[in-house]
């Protein structure tokens, strides 16, 4: 510490400092630059270094309070979602509010006028609660069984596989053909675990592989069952490469879950698209999932909305194909899915 161009001596006391340990909150200078300022009921402590005065008792951690940009005003929270809050400026003379009341056509002015929750027209912000990189699987999941040492031939193995995946058989008329036609005999159980260890092994290829990919991709959910209880698969498909980049099971139908199957997707890029699109149908947390890329990642992405059965918009009419494509991949899923009647677990269901 200096100044004047000379080093800033410390304090000469000639009384014992009543709060050692104490620090400037201002620059943070020790206790030797602090003078003992104050008197009677209240016991101020003024820094040698910056000057500044505080009171070492009366030390309290101020409240983040989030205001509008436009008018400054404190936001209220206006809804608490699954791993996210939202906030809302309840200032009436808000610029915002009133700059979105003017650009309303007559007729939808009139509905405002009957309908005003209809319209969001007040500014909002999204305090979201989750990290996806921390919630994003790092590690595969570990298969319990080890293909070095099953009983089984390769040749078997091709087999199983063979039934139970390219013609999407159950395992248990797996096991039955196997025993009926070719005479060997396995449980139900050994079909499963054969081909959860051997989808563990293929995972990390797929994942790792250099994919060239495109920047036009489709996105949607489904059901499927786990544990006796529905679970949703999110999945996204390079339109043109023809190839899934993410298949995210969760229990919840979320933004985080979402976000999560998006981050699956981005992170198979070595240098994210300037024009990356992602088309999807009116799900809302797709469009919640942009705003956090935006906020905490930088990613931006644009999103190509196709609702309901009908081309209502110029965006419907041009993407539909890429919707339609992923709609028959889910009904090819529910055809090979269907005979199993289900995962008895997790980690089952995402290999």
């Amino acid at each position: 510490l200096q100044q004047h161009g000379r080093p800033l001596r410390p304090i000469n006391r000639r009384k014992a400092f009543d709060f050692p340990g104490v620090h400037c909150p201002r620059c943070q200078a020790p206790e030797p630059y602090l003078y003992a300022n104050g008197g009677g009921s209240q016991k101020l402590v003024q820094c040698k270094v910056c000057h500044h005065g505080f009171n070492p008792k009366k030390r309290f951690a101020k409240e983040l309070v989030l205001r509008c940009p436009d008018c400054q005003w404190k936001l209220e929270l206006y809804k608490q979602r699954v791993g996210f809050k939202v906030w809302r400026c309840p200032n009436p003379q808000c610029p915002h509010r009133l700059t979105a009341l003017a650009k309303l056509s007559p007729d939808e002015f009139r509905q405002y006028q009957q309908q005003p929750s209809q319209f969001k027209l007040r500014y909002t912000y999204r305090e979201f609660e989750f990290n996806v990189r921390r919630l994003a699987e790092q590690s595969p999941v570990q298969s319990r069984v080890d293909l070095s040492r099953i009983q089984a031939s390769p040749r078997v193995l091709g087999l199983i596989l063979t039934y139970y995946v390219n013609y999407g058989m159950s395992a248990a008329k797996t096991a039955a053909l196997m025993y009926d036609v070719h005479e060997v005999k396995l449980s139900r159980q050994t079909i499963l675990n054969y081909a959860e260890a051997v989808a563990t092994h293929l995972r990390p290829f797929l994942n790792d592989y250099p994919y060239q990919l495109s920047d036009d991709l489709v996105g949607d959910e489904t059901y499927l069952r786990v544990k006796g209880k529905w679970h949703y698969l999110f999945y996204f498909y390079d339109v043109a490469r023809k190839i899934i980049l993410a298949d995210y099971v969760t229990p919840h139908r979320t933004t985080e879950s979402a976000c999560i199957a998006i981050y699956q997707v981005v992170k198979r890029y070595a240098k994210i698209p300037e024009d990356l699109r992602f088309t999807v149908d009116d799900n809302p947390i797709y469009r919640v999932a942009r705003l956090y890329y935006a906020q905490h990642e930088d990613i931006r992405f644009n999103l190509n909305i196709v609702k309901g059965l009908t081309n209502e918009t110029e965006v419907a009419r041009e993407h539909r194909p890429a919707k339609q494509t992923i709609e028959r991949l889910n009904r090819s899923f529910k055809a090979n899915y269907r005979p199993m009647g289900g995962f008895n677990s997790t980690s089952g269901s995402v290999n």
